[in-house]
């Protein structure tokens, strides 16, 4: 019986342990400023209006009405409805990636569009002409393509080290507009002719970054606009699957620290290579912000990373490894980083 009792107690000093090793993450680490986002962009732009229909997605499958229009996928990015054709241009995950098809109002078979091994999202009819538009994801950035139907002719439009979010026609078909983001800029909204000429900003970015950006290892790497002489800057690995995205908290690090942040899905050898032949990068100084499924650097990191298991306010520490809660942890992870790259540390820090 005492040797229960001891063991208890063991258990609830454990308990006791794991409980205060949470430390309360600062007010002013919780969040960053925000960029605005550009929701309303018809208002900027005479967007062509959508035709009524009863197609609905349903199940991961479409409906019209409630016939079937398809069978059922794994996933539905978007459609869009031509009465005209009495067709329905669709976005669907058939298996690794959204894929571009055509179906009839009728069900009949599908059509697929020669696909990209990228993901082809934001499907839509343009509002005359017999095309239709669509946003292929690459591994540059982002293209639009259109296609003319009846000739399977497509006209791509390159993007690149830019993500676009939104598209939309005006009524005669002749220009469209695109919502688009980078790293370096927040949203902006761009109008343009059919064949991507005479763009002309619509509403700008709100927030602007003055950096350089250059591929090493294959991963977008961005820095200060300018490097001092001798300078090595400490290397952030921001594990990112939107890499051509504008990011808030990254944005923040970059005001309040001089550091070069990579920005990828993962990492890799070759990667970490690479990294090592840089002069102006500090191999030395490495923070890792998300849960990498690639490869780990043979030196010390610091690895940050969600834990939604952690209370509200709370971020835990043991040894490099660093977790705050998943509503948090972005934002942390700029102050954290900033925090402790001045020479100050945090609580439980490592100088």
């Amino acid at each position: 019986m005492p040797d229960v009792a001891r063991i208890s107690r063991l258990g609830l000093l454990i308990l006791v342990g794991c409980a205060s090793a949470a430390r309360p993450v600062p007010q002013a680490w919780e969040s960053v400023p925000a960029a605005a986002r550009i929701e309303r962009y018809c208002e900027a732009f005479n967007c062509a209006a959508k035709p009524q229909s009863t197609v609905r997605i349903a199940d991961n499958r479409l409906y019209r009405g409630t016939v079937a229009l398809t069978p059922q996928f794994e996933a539905i990015d978007s459609f869009d409805v031509s009465l005209e054709r009495k067709e329905v241009v669709f976005s669907a995950r058939r298996k690794d990636n959204f894929d571009v098809g055509l179906v009839s109002l009728d069900g009949s078979e599908i059509h697929w569009i020669p696909n990209d091994p990228a993901d082809e999202v934001g499907a839509q009819w343009a509002p005359r002409g017999n095309k239709v538009s669509f946003i292929v994801r690459t591994l540059t950035g982002s293209l639009v393509r259109t296609v003319h139907v009846p000739t399977a002719t497509p006209l791509s439009i390159d993007f690149p080290v830019t993500q676009v979010d939104a598209l939309a026609w005006e009524p005669q078909a002749e220009q469209f507009a695109v919502v688009i983001e980078s790293p370096e800029d927040s949203q902006s909204l761009v109008s343009m002719t059919y064949a991507g000429e005479k763009r002309r900003v619509l509403v700008p970015p709100s927030a602007h970054l003055d950096v350089s950006l250059e591929p090493i290892g294959g991963v977008l790497v961005m820095r200060p606009g300018s490097v001092h002489y001798n300078e090595r800057l400490p290397l952030v690995v921001w594990l990112d699957p939107s890499p051509f995205a504008w990011n808030d908290a990254r944005a923040a690090l970059l005001r309040s620290a001089r550091v070069a942040i990579a920005i990828a899905p993962a990492t890799s050898a070759d990667f970490w290579s690479e990294i090592a032949k840089v002069a102006w990068i500090d191999a030395g100084r490495v923070y890792i912000v998300g849960s990498d499924s690639g490869v780990l650097p043979r030196g010390e990191a610091v690895v940050i990373r969600a834990d939604p298991k952690l209370p509200p306010h709370r971020y835990a520490r043991a040894g490099n490894h660093v977790t705050a809660g998943l509503a948090v942890v972005q934002s942390f992870a700029a102050a954290f980083i900033a925090d402790d790259l001045k020479g100050t540390p945090p609580p439980n820090g490592r100088r």
